[in-house]
């Protein structure tokens, strides 16, 4: 396994993991992010995941699923018609519930307003800049004074950018892993990071 503090464009880190996972399965790697995730919610009761597609709002809702099995309180907020299958399926198993944003915002609110940690898992490297309205709504819904954690960088931010034109998360602490990006280091980008944590989850660098 390896680290590093020198930040990786999303290109490199992709090559990277895609080596890695020749010989490690990619859900060793997700168990291992959202082991890292969960480590960051100490003192959690109440935990709201903000859970968008794929691997990021997986490891979100792994992170959650292992929260729950703690006994927190454990609401994903589905901000996506494909969530993660074995992330959701870990995650009620371990307790917790789901709720989706798109048939029942009200009750997703109420959810993430209650809550005392806030799990950003809507977009990871793949998405775009900005977040949609849908997302939006939701990140609006935090109070002020929660816990906000970050899945591998806040969502709407450019992996690549110091740039923070759009509508994105504003983290009080970041897991990356393997190696920070660059929105994480640039300002204005970095100030809406919070505190950066950087996670080996086993992925081979050069």
């Amino acid at each position: 396994m390896a680290s590093q503090s020198q930040p990786l464009r999303v290109s490199e880190l992709r090559a990277a993991e895609r080596v890695t996972m020749i010989t490690t399965p990619e859900h060793v790697l997700m168990d291992r992010a959202a082991l890292a995730v969960a480590g960051e919610a100490t003192g959690a009761h109440r935990v709201a995941v903000l859970a968008g597609r794929g691997n990021n709002g997986g490891d979100a809702l792994l992170a959650g699923s292992l929260l729950a099995g703690r006994g927190c309180s454990v609401t994903a907020v589905l901000l996506a018609p494909d969530a993660h299958a074995r992330g959701l399926s870990e995650l009620t198993k371990a307790g917790g519930q789901a709720l989706e944003w798109v048939t029942d915002p009200e009750e997703a609110a109420f959810a993430i307003a209650s809550a005392d940690v806030v799990i950003d898992g809507i977009v990871g490297l793949g998405g775009t800049e900005g977040l949609r309205e849908d997302a939006q709504a939701a990140v609006s819904a935090i109070k002020p004074g929660t816990t906000v954690i970050s899945v591998d960088l806040p969502s709407g931010l450019n992996p690549d950018s110091g740039a923070a034109d759009h509508p994105h998360v504003t983290a009080d602490i970041t897991v990356t892993f393997t190696a920070p990006k660059l929105c994480l280091m640039l300002e204005p980008a970095k100030a809406s990071a919070g505190r950066v944590v950087i996670a080996d989850v086993g992925v081979d660098l050069p």
